[in-house]
């Protein structure tokens, strides 16, 4: 079986419409997660990124994963960033993978004072372009746990 790349953070195989209707799918499918994890004091998450403490960063979103998805499906990618630009809020940006069968997404989580965002860069599939999102969404949902399905 083959796989198929949709890069997102290239524009290839998606226009901006499905790309904001797959990330659209996919903040709502993770957004427990998402919850969970904006409950540690940010103070700490930026000092950690700031001190490369990829460890600890892994360790929080394990545990903030752990309720809502099978085990190792949701992963820090061991790459941070803080950006904070003059007259602008504080952001976290964290390197993710989501991986489950048939499906591996790669993404940027944005974590600002104001808002929280999910920007795709690839998603790797076993199906072929274009990517169908009923098949999407249905993937994402079996890698949550049975208690915590929407």
């Amino acid at each position: 079986m083959s796989s198929a790349v949709h890069d997102f953070a290239a524009g290839r195989y998606a226009c901006a419409e499905q790309v904001a209707a797959v990330e659209r799918v996919f903040a709502a499918e993770i957004r427990d997660f998402i919850a969970e994890l904006c409950l540690l004091d940010g103070g700490l998450l930026v000092g950690w990124v700031h001190n490369e403490r990829h460890a600890n960063i892994a360790d929080l979103v394990a545990s903030s994963a752990e309720p809502f998805f099978k085990e190792a499906t949701l992963a820090y990618a061991d790459a941070a960033d803080v950006r904070l630009d003059w007259g602008r809020s504080l952001q976290v940006v964290l390197d993710m993978e989501f991986v489950t069968q048939p499906v591996t997404v790669f993404f940027k989580l944005v974590l600002d004072g104001y808002f929280v965002g999910v920007a795709i860069q690839r998603i790797l599939t076993e199906h072929e372009p274009p990517l169908c999102l009923d098949r999407f969404a249905h993937a994402l949902s079996d890698a949550r746990h049975a208690s915590a399905r929407m």
